[in-house]
């Protein structure tokens, strides 16, 4: 038996994750619009992967910005293990970009 592919299931996991990092960044009392969220970057928007590349950038400056590999199994759950691993990856990932804005002295 074969698993048909749903792209509308695929898209709408990469838009809801998108989301899930914008909370963290305001969960970590950060403007979200001075950040850039993105999934696979430069990659084909509908290729099916079983991990994603997750960049968050501090406005545009490629020496701000932080990088992790995650599965996708972990983006598609909404509660359990694999979300709880993926908001810590990201909570981690928001806390390390926060200390090196920090750093620079620009506005968070």
């Amino acid at each position: 038996m074969t698993i048909a592919y749903d792209s509308v299931a695929y898209q709408t996991t990469l838009v809801q994750t998108y989301a899930s990092v914008k909370s963290a960044l305001k969960h970590r009392l950060l403007d979200p619009l001075r950040y850039i969220v993105e999934i696979d970057a430069g990659l084909p928007i509908f290729a099916v992967r079983d991990k994603h590349q997750l960049r968050i950038a501090y406005n545009r400056f490629a020496s701000l910005s932080v990088e992790a590999s995650v599965p996708h199994e972990w983006m598609q759950e909404e509660a359990g293990k694999g979300h709880d691993d993926f908001m810590r990856a990201v909570d981690d990932m928001v806390l390390s970009l926060k200390s090196k804005v920090e750093a620079t002295g620009r506005p968070i």
